[in-house]
């Protein structure tokens, strides 16, 4: 096991096949608009995922909720992959280190590749933590367990 730290207070435990992707890597990526700031890839798996954060003032942070962010996240996820046979397939909540995210889950092709993703929302203080995560729908029974085994910290 190896260990990822993010905002230097969220840390992340992840399984051998499992690396951080280099800067030059993570240049190629584009996760809704923005740059991750830490993505890990299982490129074996075909899984990655995916953090950023963001701080917000303390005004933005008091009134926003992830619970309630993350519909117009979800619209605007929909939105990008429209072109994509996006499907929601429903709401989630699903604790990530000590923090509890909430999220959905969705479908949608890529490359002619039927692919499954999650995507979440928590919050710490001010900041708020966007994870992402991304497998083939072909390899879900062995994809999601590690998945969600990186996330909980277990």
């Amino acid at each position: 096991m190896d260990t990822a730290t993010i905002n230097g207070k969220m840390t992340i435990s992840y399984p051998d096949g499992f690396h951080e992707m280099s800067q030059s890597e993570l240049a190629a990526e584009n996760h809704y608009g923005e740059v991750p700031k830490l993505c890990l890839s299982d490129p074996k798996r075909h899984i990655k995922i995916s953090f950023s954060f963001k701080k917000y003032s303390v005004l933005t942070s008091a009134l926003a909720d992830p619970k309630g962010t993350v519909k117009s996240m979800q619209k605007r996820v929909s939105k990008l992959l429209s072109g994509y046979n996006y499907s929601l397939k429903g709401y989630c909540e699903q604790k990530i280190e000590t923090l509890t995210a909430y999220g959905f889950d969705y479908s949608y092709e890529a490359q002619k590749i039927n692919m499954l993703a999650k995507s979440f929302i928590a919050k710490d203080g001010r900041t708020f933590y966007y994870i992402h995560c991304y497998y083939r729908a072909e390899l879900e029974a062995e994809s999601l367990p590690v998945i969600n085994e990186i996330l909980s910290g277990s």
